[in-house]
């Protein structure tokens, strides 16, 4: 089920309970809310996707930071209750993705809405859309296993620099996990696609180059360090400079009518 809100937010609409407490044999998903989703920790130490309780026992999933991208596609799985955003700038630019996991399964995926307001993104999952995910079966026996907890690293989101020398044109990424990077090369737009070192978010961003790439295996992307991506596009990688014309042109006179 997709739910597309790229420009105006949907009406919000919430169903009549369809029954009784449908959460009465199992743990209510409002006592689950704070270890909820997977939380993509930034700088700020911000959640930028979260499940929050709003009126009339609905459901409210919150995504933030989306300020700016103009084509938002909002989908709901209705066999892994997993919401997933995927948010993109309009001249393609930048692109963004959030994933997170309902607390509930859900039904009735016609009542449920979407708006996207400011940089968030709320999808509203009424009362009579939520019923209790089936429960997994009992293990024959769990063997207690000792685990040592450690403090999460920080996610820190990618830095992108760009800079021209005598060689060509060097693109600097930091920050990112080395197996994610891809780059791609367009006519005169570099693409650069990766992660953040610690991160599950996307990043990516396009580099305009003065002239198109001619010679793209000229063209050298290596990691360098833990987390650091270098690009060199090389001058003779893109087409030859056009020299500017310089010639003296012939003034036509008019015409003599006899």
């Amino acid at each position: 089920m997709s739910l597309l809100t790229p420009y105006s937010p949907f009406p919000l609409a919430t169903a009549p309970p369809l029954w009784a407490d449908p959460f009465a044999n199992v743990a209510s998903p409002f006592s689950l809310l704070p270890a909820l989703g997977r939380a993509f920790d930034f700088p700020d130490v911000r959640s930028v996707a979260r499940v929050e309780a709003g009126e009339d026992k609905a459901l409210k999933v919150v995504f933030d930071d989306l300020g700016g991208y103009e084509n938002i596609n909002v989908s709901i799985d209705d066999k892994t209750n997993v919401v997933t955003v995927k948010a993109e700038a309009a001249d393609g630019s930048a692109r963004a993705s959030r994933v997170i996991t309902l607390p509930c399964a859900v039904q009735n995926t016609d009542k449920i809405t979407a708006e996207h307001v400011g940089s968030r993104v709320v999808v509203t999952i009424p009362d009579g859309s939520q019923k209790p995910r089936e429960r997994a079966p009992e293990p024959a026996k769990a063997k207690p296993l000792k685990v040592q907890l450690r403090p999460a690293a920080e996610a820190r989101a990618p830095e992108f620099e760009a800079d021209e020398n005598e060689v060509g044109f060097t693109i600097k990424v930091h920050n990112i996990d080395p197996s994610s990077a891809r780059v791609e090369v367009d006519g005169r737009r570099l693409h650069v696609t990766c992660k953040a070192t610690n991160g599950s978010v996307d990043f990516f961003r396009a580099f305009a180059l003065p002239r198109a790439v001619v010679k793209a295996d000229g063209v050298v992307a290596k990691v360098d360090g833990a987390d650091l991506l270098v690009v060199t596009v090389p001058h003779d990688a893109l087409e030859a400079k056009q020299q500017p014309a310089k010639a003296s042109i012939k003034v036509q006179k008019p015409m003599e009518v006899a």
